[in-house]
């Protein structure tokens, strides 16, 4: 009778654990299609889309960033970049996963806390965009570069 009972339930556990399964995913299809719908540059859909050029989404009102005397080094250069060049950065992706991990919607957001710090990538991008705009590049052809010099390709990196 144990084992009759038990195999009599397993089937409706099956079918509980599938009803569940099904709603969690009904529940995030309408929470990553409304995120899309409301702000479709920086939803996760969009990533999965376009995964070799990121968006990057300037803020309203445009975040503080750290004060660069707080870091030494290329740190501190890249914070004071931060600091100089707001409008730059915020045009310029990051491509760390900060984005998706962080909420990140730009590389300019990198420096509004230490991520900055302790990511290579999102220095490096905040570097080199400053290197470019010094000899005269314009925020167009520095978005090209770095896209062409950070994004993930196919083909790059086992993928």
């Amino acid at each position: 009778m144990n084992e009759t009972g038990d195999s009599a339930k397993r089937p409706r556990l099956l079918r509980k654990l599938l009803a569940d399964l099904g709603i969690f995913l009904v529940l995030s299809a309408i929470v990553l299609g409304t995120w899309h719908l409301i702000s479709p540059r920086s939803s996760p859909i969009n990533y999965l889309l376009t995964p070799e050029a990121l968006p990057a989404v300037p803020h309203t009102r445009r975040p503080d960033t750290l004060d660069p005397a707080l870091f030494t080094g290329r740190i501190a250069e890249g914070y004071q970049i931060a600091r100089a060049r707001p409008e730059l950065l915020e045009r310029l992706p990051c491509y760390c996963g900060c984005y998706l991990t962080d909420g990140h919607q730009n590389n300019l957001d990198c420096f509004r806390d230490r991520h900055g710090e302790t990511c290579d990538m999102c220095l490096e991008i905040a570097l080199e965009a400053e290197k470019l705009a010094r000899v005269g590049y314009s925020a167009e052809d520095i978005r090209a570069i770095v896209d062409r010099r950070f994004a993930p390709r196919k083909g790059r990196n086992g993928n």
